[in-house]
């Protein structure tokens, strides 16, 4: 079976399955890549049943990118085969026969409570200030930021629903009375007029907001403030987590706030610095010792 049927077929698969349009694409983007690098090296069309070993690892070994990418595309490698072993396609799956690259895991950039506040106050564009309180005070990523609809906030019940989470799961978010005060002025301000369907956060001019627009906003506050590391979209959501485990919120219920599918993922918000770490040990107490 050619290549290019091979991934239509999984692909439709994966949909059944219930994934994201958003993972298919990644998956097949991902397949494609390595039908070409297999084209150029053989000068033939890839074929599933003649793939080795030697050409995944070959491919693997030129993939540009951190240890992550190169490990994302060898998983879609092996879900791939995996898929077509079942369907009798290929004897044999040759991805599982190579090991995924170690990553190293680097701390997760978080701000404390009165430095995010200070910095979402010098946010000077409006349109960019609300979304980033949203995501300060809910922990939602940026791309379920800007796809809410006037719809999707309820002051009334005074929740957010993301319809469209990471995975296609639905959730809802409480909104605490800050954030409810703010999305209230902003939804009256700028919003009053907007149809339920419609984006909530939108300028006038584009009718919504762009990733690339609110990080860009977002770097320009970061040197105006003079940090040495940029604060990104997804800052506020490490932010969002770290704090609230810091306060001693269970870390069952943080994972439900940001949609997690489990507490091992939302684990990676846990921060420990140095004053942390120095009050854990000033806890222990052996009584009187003589040295």
């Amino acid at each position: 079976m050619l290549g290019e049927e091979a991934i239509t077929a999984f692909g439709a698969h994966l949909l059944r399955q219930g994934r994201s349009r958003k993972t298919v694409i990644g998956y097949q983007s991902d397949l494609r890549r390595f039908a070409a690098f297999y084209a150029k090296r053989h000068n033939l069309p890839w074929s599933v049943e003649e793939t080795t070993v030697e050409d995944l690892r070959a491919y693997l070994e030129v993939c540009p990118g951190q240890a992550t990418t190169v490990n994302r595309r060898l998983y879609a490698l092996r879900s791939f085969f995996k898929y077509l072993v079942r369907q009798g396609i290929v004897g044999s799956n040759p991805a599982e026969m190579l090991e995924a690259k170690r990553v190293v895991q680097k701390e997760r950039y978080a701000l404390p409570v009165d430095e995010l506040a200070r910095f979402v106050h010098r946010i000077p564009h409006p349109h960019v200030r609300a979304a980033a309180w949203t995501m300060a005070y809910t922990g939602l990523r940026i791309a379920e930021v800007i796809f809410l609809r006037i719809m999707d906030v309820d002051f009334e019940e005074g929740v957010i629903r993301v319809e469209h989470g990471k995975g296609d799961k639905p959730r809802e978010v409480p909104m605490c009375v800050p954030l409810h005060q703010i999305l209230s002025a902003y939804a009256a301000h700028y919003r009053a007029h907007a149809k339920p369907h419609e984006r909530f956060f939108a300028t006038p001019t584009t009718g919504g907001l762009s990733p690339t627009h609110i990080n860009r906003v977002l770097r320009q506050t970061s040197q105006a403030l003079g940090y040495r590391r940029y604060v990104t979209a997804h800052t506020f959501r490490h932010s969002f987590a770290s704090n609230l485990i810091r306060q001693g919120v269970h870390l069952v219920l943080v994972q439900k706030l940001l949609g997690h599918s489990s507490p091992t993922v939302t684990s990676v918000y846990t921060h420990a610095t140095r004053e942390d770490l120095q009050q854990a040990v000033q806890t222990l107490s052996f009584g009187e010792v003589q040295s």
